[in-house]
Parts: structure tokens; sequence; C-alpha cells
């Protein structure tokens, strides 16, 4: 097809027609920018459907993402609360003398429930968001108004994580201090570290942190 046109091309400048060269210059100019405008509209297409592919795979991930999340808070802020309000109050009822016969062992282990959502909300997933920020990718979600749903979510979020650090009483952290946790028998607490637990309970310093943690408990 080039030769062709070459050819024609070379033939009419033999002829020294230069008005035909002319618009057969031109007509090979419009040709070559329709070509292109083609091929853009092929890509722009193209491209288009790889955004449009990407975009309801963000979606999906985020829609997984807040299941994740909902069913986490659910079971581990709101199920557990209420152990963990049991637990701080049985500290300080203990802290405060008014409980002195108990089985060691479930004591301790309630006393410890008590440090649960302290940093909990840390656990909740922001993978997918973090993924959109970082490569640029958010303005593919197309629909503004479900984009700023999104924003606030996961901003919200933020904030708490944010929050929730700035008002930690250092309870969750003592408890690990104390207490050497056993992955496949959570439970469990040997003699001996029942004794150790028992000693620190028992000190200025755990009775103002159990006093701050209640205190914390309703910020949750």
């Amino acid at each position: 097809m080039i030769k062709f046109f070459r050819h024609i091309r070379q033939k009419i400048l033999a002829e020294n027609k230069f008005s035909k060269y002319l618009l057969y210059a031109i007509g090979e100019i419009v040709l070559v920018v329709i070509g292109i405008l083609i091929a853009l509209f092929i890509n722009s297409w193209d491209q288009d459907r790889i955004n449009k592919k990407n975009e309801y795979k963000y979606l999906d991930n985020i829609k997984k993402e807040l299941q994740g999340n909902n069913g986490f808070s659910n079971y581990f802020l709101k199920d557990n609360y209420f152990r963990k309000i049991e637990g701080l109050t049985l500290a300080k009822n203990y802290c405060e003398q008014k409980i002195q016969d108990q089985d060691t062992l479930v004591f301790l282990n309630k006393v410890s429930y008590g440090a649960v959502i302290s940093t909990g909300i840390t656990f909740l997933s922001t993978k997918t968001y973090d993924e959109l920020v970082n490569t640029g990718n958010f303005q593919l979600i197309t629909n503004d108004s479900l984009k700023n749903e999104v924003k606030k979510y996961y901003w919200s979020i933020e904030a708490a994580i944010v929050d929730i650090n700035n008002k930690t009483s250092g309870y969750a952290k003592f408890i690990n201090d104390v207490r050497p946790f056993d992955f496949y028998n959570p439970t469990y607490i040997s003699a001996y570290h029942q004794k150790e637990m028992m000693i620190a309970l028992n000190s200025v310093e755990f009775r103002k942190l159990v006093d701050l943690e209640l205190t914390l408990a309703n910020y949750i």
C-alpha cells in the first residue's frame, strides 16, 4: 500500500502537476490524522475498559474490607466490651479490698480481660484505602458521592486510631508484662506466675491504671 501511494506521488511529480500533488499530500495528511484518531480512540476505549475493571476490583475489595471490619467490630469491640468492664470492675473492687476470697486463676483471667480493646481498633484494615492513596488510583472511583463516603469512613478509622493512642492508660502493657501468654492455652497461668501477678496487682501503679482504664473505656 505504501509503495502504491509512493508510486502515485512520483508519477505526479514527474508530470510536474504541483496542484494535484498538493491535493494528494493533503489527502495523505488527512488519512494519517484519521488513522491517529482511530488509534487514540481504540487506546482510550481500551484504557477506559481497564480503568473500569480496576474500579470494580477496588470497590469489591473495599466492600470485603468493610464487611471484615464490621465483623471484627461486632466481635472484638462490641461483644468483648462488657467482659472488659467486668474485668476492670473486678480489679477495682480488689484494689479497694471489696473482694478477698476467689479462685485465683479465674480472677486473674477476668482481670486480664480488662486489657482488651485498649488498642483493638488498630487492627481494623485500611489496606485497600492505603493502596488507592499510595498508587494515585483513587480517581478510578468515578462516583464522587461514593468516593467521599469511602474517604470519610477511612478517615474516621485514622482519627479513632490517633484518639485511642492518645488515650492509652498502660493497663494492657502492665498486664502483658506480668503475665506470660500461651497461644495454645490462653487461660493457663502457672502457679509461679499467678503468685507474681497477685503481687503486681497489689501495687499502687496498678490501682492507678485500673481507674484510668475504666475512665478511658467510656470513650470506646
